[in-house]
């Protein structure tokens, strides 16, 4: 019986800790996907293609203008962007 409660105490812990991952891994009210990035540029009165916007974004990532990180959004590895 206690190596059952070892091995369900484990268990509950590895849930625990991947509960704790996924709330890190939502996307953050301050980070934007490039589809944001395009819909507040049409905003502005700007037409952005999605290549177009992806490349503009990762450019200001090399010169780190922004950072990012990639988390799953749709089932999809995705980067949302933020700033420093």
């Amino acid at each position: 019986m206690n190596q059952l409660n070892n091995h369900t105490e484990k268990a509950l812990l590895g849930l625990e800790i991947a509960i704790r991952e996924s709330v890190k891994m939502a996307k953050q009210d301050d980070e934007f996907t490039v589809h944001d990035f395009i819909t507040k540029a049409q905003s502005n009165g700007q037409i952005l293609s999605y290549n177009a916007a992806e490349k503009r974004l990762i450019r200001m990532a090399e010169k780190k203008l922004l950072k990012f990180r990639i988390l799953p959004i749709d089932g999809y590895r995705s980067r949302v962007y933020s700033a420093y």
